[in-house]
């Protein structure tokens, strides 16, 4: 078995590939701890390349992920195969384990506990996906608007530069369960302590999301108008 590892803004998604079974559970427990090594212990298991998983191989699965919980974080599944999906139903571990239908769903599963300010009022991760690299970039809600949208990236990117054009995946929890999917280009890009500043406009939004995010931004106002009122 084969696995890629990628660590997307203290998220890991580990992409297995092949057969897990019996001789490969060491080899990932010792994976899985380098993850830990590392400080991450927020961990996406992408199993939509994994062919054959047996009962042992399940048992590291359960094993990992109660060493995350103990650390504070989680593990979850991303895009089982139909063979690792039919293999965890048998043992009724789809009722142990979150499972998700693609790693953007997980990402943000797994990141909504941490706390990204909207003025004050909400807290989101943003999926900011770039052309030509394969997984997203997560980065924090910080203002939205009717046709803007604010947030803060981990880090420097080179890519992530004044023009260029985005995919955008987000959700506002409490208000709305389903992602929002849109299209940006980036305005601005600026350098600030703990990463990168970007304001995006919105180029390509469908109408139901367009008009979901103008009624978000218009209770958000009243509700601040409120409470100024009220102070």
């Amino acid at each position: 078995m084969k696995v890629l590892k990628e660590n997307l803004s203290g998220i890991c998604v580990l992409t297995l590939k092949g057969e897990f079974d019996s001789f490969v559970t060491n080899p990932f427990s010792a994976e899985i701890g380098k993850v830990h090594d590392d400080g991450v212990h927020k961990i996406v298991l992408n199993m939509r390349l994994v062919k054959f998983v047996n009962s042992t191989a399940l048992g590291a699965m359960i094993k990992a992920r109660k060493g995350c919980k103990a650390k504070g974080g989680d593990l979850v599944v991303s895009q089982p195969s139909p063979s690792v999906r039919e293999a965890m139903e048998s043992l009724g571990l789809d009722r142990l384990f979150a499972i998700y239908d693609d790693d953007e769903g997980a990402i943000s599963a797994l990141d909504r506990t941490a706390a990204v300010e909207l003025d004050g009022e909400s807290e989101a991760a943003v999926m900011i996906h770039v052309p030509e690299e394969r997984r997203p970039l997560v980065a924090r809600l910080r203002r939205l608007e009717k046709d803007t949208i604010e947030c803060q990236a981990p880090g420097t990117h080179e890519k992530l530069v004044s023009g260029r054009e985005v995919r955008l995946k987000f959700r506002l929890p409490l208000y709305r369960k389903e992602f929002f999917d849109l299209s940006a280009r980036i305005e601005q890009a600026a350098a600030e302590e703990g990463g990168t500043l970007l304001t995006m406009r919105f180029t390509e939004v469908s109408d139901e999301d367009r008009a979901a995010i103008e009624s978000f931004v218009s209770d958000m106002k009243d509700l601040r108008d409120a409470a100024r009122g009220s102070a």
